[in-house]
């Protein structure tokens, strides 16, 4: 007989490893505001939404220093959030698998996904981090 080993594996569904209590911000926010709620909460993004409370859009950390990096005078049109937002927002339901999570992170190259309800507003955001919890681990006898 073979030695034991581990079987890594990923399982469970979106709502057993979302990060609830979301933040949002509405599509128009200044964009000094939140730029305020990333520096005190240290987010990588935060959900956008529209009047209805909607998803509409996603800003990310990245897509704020891409912005700010190309120094172009146009930059200082820039004035809310819904003009430096990604839209539509990447989103996934709280019943979908954690793999279905993790194929939409890697296809639209995110950190995370908003979770939304029937309604597309936001119930939730599901991070990487998150998603490694979901990473288990059963024991299997190598033949």
């Amino acid at each position: 007989m073979g030695e034991e080993s581990p079987f890594f594996f990923l399982s469970g569904k979106v709502e057993e490893y979302m990060s609830e209590g979301v933040v949002t911000v509405e599509e128009d926010l200044p964009l000094e505001d939140a730029l305020e709620l990333f520096s005190r909460h240290h987010f990588h993004g935060l959900p956008v939404v529209n009047s209805r409370g909607e998803a509409v859009g996603i800003i990310r950390d990245s897509d704020v220093l891409a912005v700010f990096m190309r120094r172009d005078p146009s930059v200082a049109n820039l004035r809310m959030v819904k003009d430096i937002m990604s839209s539509p927002p990447p989103t996934i339901s709280p019943q979908e698998g954690v793999h279905k999570a993790v194929e939409k992170m890697f296809s639209n190259q995110t950190r995370l996904l908003v979770v939304v309800d029937r309604e597309k507003k936001p119930q939730a955001v599901i991070t990487r981090t998150d998603l490694i919890k979901a990473i288990r681990t059963r024991r299997v006898w190598d033949s």
